[in-house]
């Protein structure tokens, strides 16, 4: 079993001559062993997940072990929800692989033709994956910038979750996180519309915020948000709360909860949009009004 190698998280994107940036794929790590008759595909778990994705057609032209990972695509752009639907399913797997086709996004190699490559530097190990990599329909090479400010800017308009910054004459070691990994948080401006029942501690108060996000017509159901408060906001929110009591103003309640009228505005900061339109990782920042 080969442990990937890591990333620690740093707040912002540099530039500097002795580092590279990619994309941050946000999809499974897959370490790939390839022979001359197959492949092998080993989650960062030690899991064995060769059978999930028959569609993937992995060549080298030589023995290799490669690090890289899977995602999904539809129209171009990176697709979380699709590589959830293909992560553990055993069943109806040929199916999903249509529906749900993976691409597997290469950024390392560690061995080729029976030599380690670990204790070689990052850069040339990219120039070895290159020549015995052979791309196909869904496998790529992963592309690279010196630019990681750039690339951070491209990745936040596009909605893709970071960078991953990485030491050119870095050597690959297993399990360390000497990678260095940005996250690209994005925050909006939302409406509560109620609240749901705490545990714990909050048994008293609430568990989440039930937030909508106003359009055209009216609000649109977005997900909750049960982190970034502390006690004192807590207590704040509730007591606000506790005076606007209403009904759903979804017409058909999403999720169980006790309504209120939605009127309070709040910040919260979020990594992206889901394909449904909710919130992914949301946090709480502050009330607006």
């Amino acid at each position: 079993m080969i442990k990937p190698q890591l990333c620690e998280l740093r707040s912002e994107p540099f530039n500097d001559p002795r580092y590279l940036w990619e994309t941050k794929y946000d999809g499974i790590r897959i370490i790939a062993g390839v022979v001359q008759d197959g492949f092998s595909l080993q989650a960062r778990s030690g899991t064995d997940k060769t059978n999930l994705f028959p569609e993937l057609n992995l060549e080298t032209k030589v023995s290799t072990v490669l690090d890289g990972e899977l995602v999904c695509y539809k129209e171009g752009k990176l697709e979380f929800n699709g590589i959830q639907h293909r992560a553990n399913r055993i069943n109806n797997v040929t199916l999903a692989s249509k529906q749900y086709p993976a691409t597997y996004e290469v950024f390392d190699i560690l061995m080729a033709d029976g030599q380690d490559l670990q204790h070689t530097p990052l850069i040339k190990r990219k120039e070895i994956l290159k020549a015995v990599l052979v791309p196909t329909d869904n496998v790529r090479i992963a592309e690279y910038t010196d630019d990681g400010v750039v690339l951070f800017q491209q990745v936040m308009a596009n909605h893709i979750e970071g960078v991953v910054g990485k030491l050119k004459s870095g050597n690959y070691r297993q399990g360390k996180r000497e990678w260095i990994k940005v996250k690209a948080v994005q925050s909006g401006e939302f409406t509560i519309c109620g609240y749901t029942q705490g545990t714990g501690w909050r048994a008293s108060t609430f568990g989440a915020l039930v937030l909508g996000e106003f359009n055209g017509t009216g609000l649109t159901y977005v997900g909750s948000v049960g982190t970034g408060f502390d006690e004192a906001e807590i207590g704040r929110l509730f007591q606000r709360m506790l005076a606007l009591g209403s009904n759903c103003p979804f017409g058909r309640p999403p999720e169980p909860a006790t309504w209120i009228k939605p009127v309070i505005r709040v910040a919260i900061q979020y990594l992206e949009f889901t394909n449904d339109h909710k919130l992914r990782f949301p946090s709480y920042k502050g009330m607006i009004n």
